[in-house]
């Protein structure tokens, strides 16, 4: 009965035993799998102490600090190792380093897997003191000392941190010239270390790891992008890392890298659209003043001011510090001075100086915010015509300031022509002209000179000026115009096949614009010139069709393309209707001057007479023009010199059709008209009458 009784007892105990031995074997095949929850319950239903660690590092793999310690701190007599490693871990973790350091203290492990785990964690409290040298000393120490590769990986970092590069390098060139016989992990981090691109792109090539290829390839991608010829394999390679893991560690800064180098290289179109990529696929980034920072510059190096300016403001509501707040006040500062807002420029310097007053950038403005109230005060004096007092202030900024002195000079030159010093004023800017390293400064003066010239009739010289100007500065809202007056100088010179092709290239760059549209003006003029009329006419019907054009311009366009009507009637007899259709129909039709109605007026008479309809014409010719240019005069009208040449051509086509008919008394009548009139004409028409009274037919 005895034995029985005790055979019981063993296979109930053996039962119990096995029990216990599958739950911790579940716990642990569960915490292998990643199954956290699952590791935690089984273990938690097994009696054996060992059940403990494995709800420990379940937690800690969950990174779970707070619950390990709670875990711990409910346990009975928790001293086994490693209970007493992940409860420092636990506390290093949580940022209680001081009582970590406190556990660990004179603490032996005799698990070497621990030893390891304990001497990495003892010299991470270390490091977290900002003490790298007791760091080092620790695995120096340890038991194992510097054996192992994880060991040595970690000893090597040490190292650097405390300054011995050279034995860190060493370090890691012995694992990497180990290679395959290095372990993965360990041959990227050394490459990543030594920055060898050679290394890296080995790395890069052997990695399986999905962690240790990104590590490596971006790397790798920065070395790339750091070099211009190697720019765009290294932005694609990051590029393709980014795509492939965007959470990823390392993933933003690998694109923001990618922006700083296209900025770096002047690629400014390409850096903006890389910091706005980063902004819509990491939002919280647009509060990193840096990024900020860098897709303002490259804004403004686009002269895109407005937004440049934006971003600035964003940097300085995301900076850190005074210091880099005003340093973003003061480039906002530069881009509204780059866009010629001089006033608001002056006020963001001036608050560096009263909000920032101890930075350095303050201190390196302070000459400049004098200088421009200098200048500042310069440019009053010049708005009052004080031009000696303004050139005085303009000399003094460029003395002082070499960035400012182009301008500067410019300004002096302008001051010089406004104290009538044309020719000292003239030789400056040709100095500025050909010399100046200021392009902006440069392009001014140039388009000045082209000004110059035109006024004073130096048709080639202003042409290939203005053309110079265009090509200089493309972007520039006085471009399109530039072509324009090249186009008028050319025609003024009589080089009318020259004016045709600058009005061609003009509206070929700039389709559309009201320049352009100016440009065919003078094109359709040219043409004319060279009787050209059929094209003439076509050029001319789109300005006067087209939108957006001055009704001056319209004007124009719809007479030229009338008189071209009219040169074609000599071939063409039908021309000669179309042609007085069309004076007709700007005479009713448009808003015009005395002067213009009357010019318009004779045409129509002289298109009648072309279509041979003599009697109408005289008509016209007498009650439209000869008698509304003498009642016009009798009330006050002044008429300018065209309108003064149509009065005596039609009153000189009157008196001959009179005289060709004998009635010589209307010839004298009508020539008298001319006589009594303030037009230059009346000296010949005098001669005229005393010719037709010398007849013997005049009564």
């Amino acid at each position: 009965m005895a034995a029985r009784r005790l055979s019981l007892v063993a296979v109930l105990a053996l039962a119990l035993s096995s029990a216990i031995a599958d739950e911790l074997e579940v716990a642990r095949q569960a915490l292998r799998d990643g199954l956290w929850e699952v590791a935690r319950a089984q273990a938690g239903k097994s009696a054996d102490p060992a059940a403990r660690v494995v709800i420990v590092e379940s937690f800690a793999r969950e990174g779970k600090w707070k619950e390990i310690l709670d875990a711990i701190e409910g346990w009975k007599n928790p001293e086994d190792e490693q209970l007493v490693y992940y409860r420092a871990l636990a506390l290093v973790e949580t940022g209680k380093t001081a009582q970590a350091s406190y556990l660990l203290a004179g603490r032996k492990f005799a698990d070497p897997a621990y030893v390891r785990l304990a001497t990495r964690l003892k010299a991470r409290v270390a490091m977290s003191e900002k003490d790298a040298a007791a760091a080092l000393k620790v695995v120096k120490e340890s038991p194992e000392g510097m054996s192992g590769e994880d060991a040595e990986m970690f000893a090597a970092g040490l190292m650097a941190a405390t300054g011995d590069r050279a034995g860190a390098e060493e370090a890691w060139r012995a694992v990497a010239a180990r290679g395959t016989n290095a372990s993965e992990r360990a041959f990227v981090v050394a490459s990543v270390n030594l920055g060898d691109e050679a290394l890296l792109r080995t790395a890069l090539g052997r990695c399986v790891s999905s962690e240790s290829k990104r590590l490596a390839g971006h790397a790798l991608g920065r070395l790339l992008l750091a070099k211009p010829k190697t720019l765009d394999e290294g932005a694609s390679l990051v590029r393709a890392l980014v795509r492939d893991a965007p959470d990823a560690p390392g993933a933003r800064d690998g694109l923001a890298a990618m922006a700083d180098a296209y900025l770096a290289a002047g690629r400014f179109t390409e850096a903006v659209a890389a910091y706005r990529e980063i902004f819509e696929t990491w939002p919280d980034a647009k509060n990193v003043s840096r990024l900020q920072d860098g897709l303002g510059w490259s804004l403004a190096k686009l002269g895109k001011h407005d937004e440049a300016l934006e971003a600035f403001v964003r940097a300085e509501e995301t900076a850190t510090t005074d210091a880099e707040r005003a340093m973003e006040i003061v480039k906002q500062g530069d881009v509204l001075a780059e866009a010629g807002k001089t006033d608001e420029s002056l006020a963001k310097y001036r608050a560096v100086l009263v909000k920032y007053p101890a930075t350095e950038s303050a201190s390196r403005i302070k000459d400049i915010v004098r200088l421009r109230d200098i200048e500042d005060s310069g440019r009053e004096l010049y708005r009052e015509y004080r031009f000696a007092e303004a050139q005085k202030a303009f000399r003094e900024v460029a003395a002082r300031d070499a960035s400012r002195k182009p301008r500067m000079d410019y300004l002096e030159a302008m001051c010089l022509y406004g104290q009538g010093l044309d020719e000292e004023a003239e030789r400056l800017v040709r100095r500025i002209a050909s010399e100046s390293g200021d392009e902006k400064t440069g392009a001014m003066a140039v388009l000045w000179l082209a000004k110059h010239s035109y006024n004073r009739g130096s048709w080639r010289e202003s042409r290939e000026l203005f053309a110079e100007y265009a090509q200089k500065s493309p972007d520039s809202p006085d471009a399109p115009e530039a072509l324009v007056w090249s186009a008028r100088a050319a025609f003024a010179e009589n080089d009318f096949q020259s004016a045709i092709e600058t009005a061609t290239r003009l509206a070929e760059k700039y389709p559309g614009s009201p320049a352009s549209l100016r440009g065919l003006l003078v094109q359709g003029e040219a043409l004319i010139e060279l009787a050209r009329f059929d094209e003439a006419v076509l050029v001319l019907e789109r300005v006067a069709l087209a939108d957006g054009v001055d009704e001056a311009d319209k004007l124009s366009a719809r007479l030229l393309g009338a008189d071209a009507l009219f040169a074609m009637g000599a071939d063409n007899p039908v021309r000669y209707q179309e042609a007085l259709e069309a004076y007709r129909g700007i005479r009713m039709g448009e808003s015009l001057s005395p002067s213009q109605r009357l010019s318009v007026s004779y045409k129509v008479a002289k298109t009648l007479e072309k279509l041979k309809r003599m009697d109408e014409a005289v008509d016209r010719y007498y009650a439209d023009v000869v008698l509304a240019y003498r009642m016009a005069r009798a009330q006050g009208v002044r008429m300018d010199d065209e309108a003064r040449a149509a009065f005596s051509r039609a009153a000189f086509r009157l008196a001959d059709e009179f005289e060709s008919r004998g009635r010589d008394y209307q010839a004298v009548h009508v020539l008298d008209l001319v006589v009594a009139s303030d037009v230059p004409a009346s000296v010949e028409a005098r001669k005229r009458m005393e010719r037709i009274k010398r007849k013997g037919n005049f009564l």
